[in-house]
Parts: structure tokens; sequence; C-alpha cells
């Protein structure tokens, strides 16, 4: 099959599929059941139909390894399950999701072989605290991209940049990805789920968000345990950003003496979201513009940590940075937002 005609193929069924879900109730988003998706007031409540297309997706042109879809299911079904309101509480979803990656983490010896610290990597030599520490960093990151799925175009264009710069990277190895029939699929999808968000005529949904961090958190360290010449922290630059959305929240609330698991609108895309609100009349454009200026930072990061992507020092150098600017503009948004 030529690309031409996967694009076409692609675009057809997630056109033809969202125009479908729009018209069925029980694919709508509903916002009133999460005080996380009321935060930008938006009335429009278009089906979050963006996971169901993305998994469709892997099962028609990555269906060859049926462990990985099973896995990918799962989480999918776990995010669907809170879309629709049955399965409401955050804590059982969060058990049923280290249940599963212990389990295939483990039979698809899915793990983190090495982060370029000799005391650690001495650590992640036993099984069990390689099991242990692969399913913290791949819950971060899953949670973390539910957390900043509140904005358009910030989990899907985020993602597409991943996808753009380990495509970039990899280019330089045997094995082109960034010319694979796998890239182009990939790119595809993204893309007209991207634009129908962007046109905020599409969600991802909770199901959503945990398919696409699993997917490329799996896809990310298959490609760094391949490929020695990058650096671990390379590929935790192109996760830094919802991982430590995640993280920074959790001690946040513990500061704060909130539950780690209840969510709020104290987020930094929600604070620039609310700061730009203020500042810009067109309110229909301040979701979108939000998404496009976070992910314009994320840019910059990718960029600069791509032009050396072997280099450890480097590579923590940037992270440093992106975490620094993180926390200075939360702070100086959030003692503004409060004063």
């Amino acid at each position: 099959m030529e690309n031409t005609e996967i694009i076409l193929i692609i675009g057809f069924y997630t056109l033809f599929l969202n125009y479908i879900f729009s018209k069925i109730e029980f694919f709508k988003d509903r916002k009133k059941i999460s005080i996380h998706k009321t935060f930008t007031n938006s009335s429009l409540r278009p089906p979050f139909s963006g996971g169901v297309i993305f998994l469709l997706t892997i099962i028609i042109f990555f269906s060859n390894n049926f462990d990985y879809l099973i896995l990918f299911f799962l989480f999918f079904f776990i995010g669907f399950l809170s879309d629709i309101n049955i399965l409401k509480s955050p804590n059982i979803r969060f058990v049923l999701q280290i249940f599963f990656l212990v389990f295939f983490i483990t039979i698809l010896n899915i793990s983190i072989e090495s982060i370029r610290i000799e005391f650690f990597d001495d650590l992640l030599k036993n099984i069990f605290f390689k099991i242990f520490f692969s399913t913290f960093c791949i819950l971060i990151l899953i949670n973390g991209t539910n957390f900043i799925d509140g904005l358009n175009t910030l989990v899907i264009g985020y993602y597409i940049l991943v996808l753009f710069f380990i495509g970039a990277v990899t280019k330089d190895f045997s094995y082109n990805f960034f010319s694979s029939r796998e890239f182009i699929i990939l790119l595809s999808v993204l893309t007209f789920l991207f634009i129908l968000n962007f046109f905020e005529q599409l969600y991802l949904g909770d199901g959503g968000a945990y398919l696409l961090s699993i997917f490329f958190g799996i896809y990310l360290i298959n490609v760094y345990n391949e490929n020695n010449a990058i650096s671990p922290y390379y590929i935790m630059n192109l996760l830094w950003y919802p991982a430590y959305e995640n993280l920074f929240s959790i001690i946040r609330k513990i500061i704060f003496k909130y539950s780690a698991f209840k969510p709020d609108n104290l987020h930094l895309h929600q604070i620039i979201f609310s700061k730009f609100k203020k500042k810009l009349k067109n309110k229909k454009i301040l979701n979108t513009l939000t998404g496009l200026v976070i992910n314009l930072f994320n840019l910059l990061i990718f960029y600069f940590a791509s032009t050396d992507y072997s280099n450890t020092k480097f590579q923590l150098m940037i992270t440093i940075f992106a975490l620094l600017t993180y926390n200075f503009l939360y702070f100086i948004l959030y003692k503004k937002k409060f004063k």
C-alpha cells in the first residue's frame, strides 16, 4: 500500500467515525462529571473519539504483536470507562494501571535497562527493582498526560512533536524510522486528530490520553534499549512535560495536604489559560492558543535536545533548564492568580 493510499484511508475513517460518534450521546464529552474538564467553560460537547480512532489505527496497521495490542486495549478501556462515567474512582484506575503494567512489563520484558548512573544501573540488574522503576516511569507519564489533556491540541500536538523528533534522530541509524511506513501512519492519524481537536470537533478522552502515552512511552523505551548512542536523558527530555506535570502536582498537593488523586484546576496549563483569559477578548481561541503556546516551548526544548542526543551532560542541562522554567512560570503566575 502506497503512502498516499494510507493517508487517504486514515483520513476517511477518522472523519467518518468522528461524524458518527458526534451523533451519539454515549460518546459525547461529559464536562460536568469532572472539575478538571470544566475550567475552559466551553459550551461545545464534541465526542471523545480520538482514543477510539487511534486504537483502530493500531489494530489495523500494527496488529503483528497480539500481546502489545492487548496491553494498549486494556489501558484505553480503563480510560474509556472513566469517560463514560462508569469507572469513577481514580484510585481504582490507578490500581488497575499498576496491575496491568507489572504484568505486561514482566511478560514482554519492557524495561529501562540503564540510566547511565553506575549505582542506579546496579540496582536495575535486580529484576524486581527494574520492574518497579519501569512501572513507576510509565505510570508517571500516563497520568501526567491525562493531567494536561484539558486544552485543545496540547496532548496531540505534544506527541506529534515527540514523533517528529524521535524520527529525525533515528534517521541516522540503520533503521530509518523517519521515512518508514510506521512513521507515515502515526503522523497521519495524529495530524487528522490534531486538526479536528484544533477546531474542537473531537477530544481524546481519558482513553485516548492513556493510549497515546503508553504507546509512545513503550516505543521510546524500546528505541533507547536498541540504540545505545541515544542518551536516556534525551528520551526523558522528549517526555519531560507530562511526567513533570504529574510529579509536580503530587508534590504540590502533598505540601498543601490535599489528596494526590483528587483533581484540581491548578496545573500550569490551566493557570496559563486563566492568564490569557484576562488579556484576550476572543474567548473562542483561548483554549487552542494556550495549548499551542505551551507546545512552542516544548518544540524549543526538543530541538536543542536533539542537537546532541548522545551527550548525557548536555541532556541534563536541557532538563534542568526546562524544570527551572516550569517552576519559575508556575510560581510567578500562581502568585498573580491569587494576589
